[in-house]
């Protein structure tokens, strides 16, 4: 910018030292045509003399012209030369500026592609559970109609029992001794019974044959039983070993409220005989 005004600045005073130089060169025309008039006046005055006065005429008409043509000339040259020193030089082109430096592009950095995640392998459903089908209610089966109850008499049993196997001498317990061997309340859970173990103690038979007043006593009594049985087994265990293994052997059964302890040697044949008084 200060380069274009340096030069703007020169040019101007060129133009106005033109200006100066033309103004003096027109001043000068001025003073040689003012000074040629005054010649010619002379020259003319001096034809006139010799001449006469018929000369008058044209040496002031040569005059007049003269002083015309002389101060047109100047009045038309100075205007243009002051127009000329006042005109404005015109703008510099363009092309005087300094160049416009083109701006670099930004070298576009190739974006790195992400990596491609791995697409997550659908899992598996569970298969659906099969909802259990309701299974149909059974049917009940019709219940056999139950038998008449069989009435034996326990005196009955026990007797065929002691006529048909071959055993040793038994004793009756009878009373309050049932509660002290047995430890059943006979009067409470029994309707009969036969209590009979062996007269001597050097043997473990024992033959029992009792009707329940209820089924339900049952559990009860069988308990009692068993712990007649485990005394009598505890008796013999160090004392003789064949009545041992007999005591061992013991077995109780049970058909309907009819129930039976039996301590032989021929366990076979008495369940046999007590279970023909059901069939």
């Amino acid at each position: 910018m200060t380069h274009n005004n340096k030069k703007r600045t020169k040019i101007t005073a060129f133009i106005i030292a033109c200006s100066i130089v033309m103004a003096g060169c027109g001043s000068g025309t001025n003073e040689a045509a003012s000074s040629d008039p005054a010649n010619t006046n002379i020259s003319a005055n001096a034809n006139s003399s010799d001449n006469g006065a018929g000369n008058d005429t044209a040496s002031n008409a040569p005059d007049s012209d003269a002083s015309t043509s002389a101060n047109d000339t100047p009045a038309s040259d100075t205007p243009e030369l002051a127009a000329a020193a006042t005109t404005k030089p015109t703008e510099t082109p363009a092309s005087d500026a300094a160049p416009v430096k083109p701006t670099t592009k930004p070298a576009v950095k190739p974006t790195s592609k992400p990596a491609a995640k791995p697409t997550a392998k659908p899992t598996n459903k569970p298969a659906a559970t099969a909802k259990p089908t309701q299974k149909p209610a059974a049917t009940p089966k019709p219940k056999p109609p139950q038998k008449p109850e069989v009435t034996v008499s326990v005196s009955d049993i026990v007797a065929k029992i002691t006529a048909d196997v071959e055993l040793p001498r038994l004793l009756t317990v009878e009373g309050d001794r049932i509660k002290d061997v047995y430890g059943i309340e006979a009067d409470t859970l029994l309707s009969d019974a036969v209590f009979m173990q062996a007269m001597m103690n050097t043997k473990a038979t024992e033959l029992v044959v009792v009707k329940l007043k209820s089924d339900k006593d049952y559990d009860a009594v069988k308990e009692s039983l068993d712990k007649r049985a485990a005394s009598i087994i505890k008796t013999f265990e160090t004392y003789l070993q064949d009545q041992y293994e007999e005591a061992k052997n013991y077995q109780i059964l049970r058909n309907g409220n009819y129930v039976m302890l039996s301590i032989s040697n021929d366990q076979e044949s008495i369940a046999e005989i007590f279970n023909d008084f059901f069939k």
